[in-house]
């Protein structure tokens, strides 16, 4: 005999076993994060979140940690089940919000088939689960292994935002403390060398090089350390605020673990010489020296004590809580409705992802290659780009670049050519700052495009410090002109801009843009501070240079790539 609406409604109503209602949550995560395809990591064939994640640490070494968040969040939520054990499931309405959400962004992550949306929607649906299953009370209880699985994401675009200051930071403190203690020291961006000395007739550079790069080991293991310094929180604190504050200490700690490194760099090749101190440059590659190598324990040395030592003073110090804290205001039993409720809301976010395309293509070029060897009175000479530069970038991005020069004017064009994977290239804010570049101004500059459409550009006006021959500081002031060019030959002026127009086209229009960059260097003379019409005759000179090249580099506007699934 078929059931009675009636008594479904009534057992749906009924109070959910607490071990399938959690057991349910745990297959959805398991779902969504592991099994589910979902974005083109290898540009073949959608694979899952966490199978991408396995691929980033597998091509850089760095990222490995992420795979031990999980396993541990596991292990804290066990460690605290004499807390969660005896609570009753009090669903809160605050679930289902959140968890609708977290598929809102999971659909959006999937159709711009980028892993950031990703991870935001399964950060999201662990706190949606967490509240809409077992309430206010459990997540008292468990918010702080929840935030703590925020460290398996690799969040790349924090290298550029937080690690790229503290190296800028660190090589001008490096220089001073050396400059105070008797070693004359110059840094210029993220480099540090040896001071010139016309006396002595030693050139600047002479004694020692080094530069706080992207693989040095102090800047690159401040994630580790962050989630290092979050794990010792939660182990040796009670408080949500020592606890935070522990974590946040991670950042001065590195830091300081790295400045030390330098130090003993520097101080070592000036009395050893450079190559057993720091090791031997072959062509444009460093060779590190068992003392560099050793010095990059250093880093983790200092900060794990710092860790530590600052955890048992925050421990010492620390109110010791023995009462529960405020009473929640508890609610009703959650019902089996309220889980069908949570269930249907990720069931049909993920029936609405597999109705989606699920091949991909990434867009053509919307610029041309090679640029030509003449513009008008310009003749261009080829400046390859270096080793180094091209290190930084993905494998499938290409650099073109050529020096073009006529009488009282030089210009650097460079045409960066993006990648398969989205977001492969970097803001000029990023790497003009780490080659010692101030960025004292911008502004937006109208162009007119081949097809006699405008081109909003971005101008930047730089001036770096740098050593003359003799020793004495000389200013080098210079224009930087960049814009960013899609698939179907629409532009953008800033990073931001291209970051919003690359997801929003993957959704909405189908595109998925092969980004490319054009960016011009111009420099000006070193009197030039002197003149008031020196920056304007350069940029309106520039400004003719530029389009008169782009019909030749830089393709019309069109809808030819309005289809690249």
């Amino acid at each position: 005999m078929a059931t009675a609406p009636s008594t479904l409604l009534q057992r749906l109503r009924a109070p959910a076993d607490a071990r399938i209602a959690w057991g349910v949550a745990g297959l959805w995560l398991l779902v969504c994060a592991v099994i589910l395809p979902y974005q083109h990591w290898d540009f073949a064939q959608r694979s899952s979140i966490f199978g991408g994640i396995l691929r980033k640490a597998q091509q850089d070494s760095e990222w490995w940690f992420c795979l031990t968040a999980p396993p541990l969040c596991a292990w804290m939520i066990h460690r605290a089940r004499r807390q969660w054990s005896t609570l009753p499931l009090q669903g809160h309405w605050s679930g289902a919000v959140l968890t609708a959400a977290a598929m809102a962004c999971f659909w959006f992550g999937y159709r711009a088939d980028t892993a950031y949306a990703g991870y935001a929607a399964l950060q999201l649906l662990g706190a949606g689960l967490l509240l809409g299953i077992g309430g206010l009370a459990w997540w008292r209880v468990l918010v702080f292994p929840w935030i703590f699985l925020i460290f398996t994401w690799p969040m790349l675009p924090l290298e550029n935002l937080l690690a790229v200051p503290l190296r800028l930071h660190t090589a001008g403190m490096a220089a001073g403390l050396l400059n105070l203690i008797g070693y004359p020291a110059v840094h210029e961006g993220t480099g540090l060398m040896s001071a010139a000395d016309a006396v002595a007739g030693v050139a600047a550079g002479s004694r020692f090089q080094l530069d706080v790069d992207q693989p040095c080991a102090g800047m690159r293991s401040l994630f580790s350390l962050l989630m290092i310094a979050a794990l010792q929180g939660w182990l040796g604190l009670r408080q949500f605020g020592p606890r935070l504050l522990l974590m946040l200490c991670a950042v001065p700690l590195a830091v300081f673990g790295n400045l030390l490194r330098l130090l003993l760099l520097a101080i070592g090749a000036t009395h050893l010489g450079s190559e057993v101190a720091i090791g031997r440059r072959v062509g444009e590659h460093q060779e590190m020296s068992f003392l560099h190598s050793m010095a990059g324990l250093l880093v983790y040395a200092v900060a794990l004590a710092g860790i530590l030592l600052l955890s048992r003073w925050l421990a010492s110090r620390e109110k010791r809580v023995t009462a529960q804290g405020v009473r929640l205001k508890l609610r009703g039993d959650t019902s089996g409705l309220q889980l069908l409720l949570l269930s249907s809301l990720i069931a049909l976010t993920i029936a609405l992802t597999q109705l989606g395309p699920s091949s991909f293509a990434i867009g053509p070029l919307g610029v041309k290659a090679p640029m030509p060897l003449q513009v008008g009175a310009y003749v261009a000479t080829a400046n390859p780009a270096s080793a180094r530069e091209k290190s930084l970038l993905d494998e499938d991005v290409r650099i073109e670049r050529q020096f073009y020069s006529k009488p009282g004017r030089s210009i650097l064009a460079t045409l960066v050519m993006g990648g398969a994977q989205k977001r492969s290239l970097h803001s000029p804010e990023v790497c003009l700052p780490a080659q010692g570049w101030q960025l004292s101004g911008q502004s937006n500059l109208i162009l007119t495009g081949p097809d006699a459409s405008p081109i909003r550009a971005t101008l930047r006006r730089m001036n770096r410090l740098v050593q003359g021959p003799g020793g004495s500081p000389v200013m080098l002031r210079a224009l930087f002109i960049y814009w960013f060019v899609g698939s179907d030959g629409s532009t953008c002026a800033t990073d931001l801009e291209n970051s919003w127009r690359t997801y929003a086209d993957a959704v909405l229009k189908g595109i998925n843009h092969r980004w490319s960059m054009l960016t011009f260097f111009i420099p000006l003379e070193p009197g030039a501070s002197e003149d008031p019409y020196a920056e304007v005759t350069a940029l309106e000179e520039s400004r003719s240079f530029i389009e008169e090249l782009l019909p030749q580099i830089q393709s019309m506007r069109s809808s030819a790539a309005a289809s690249t699934r």
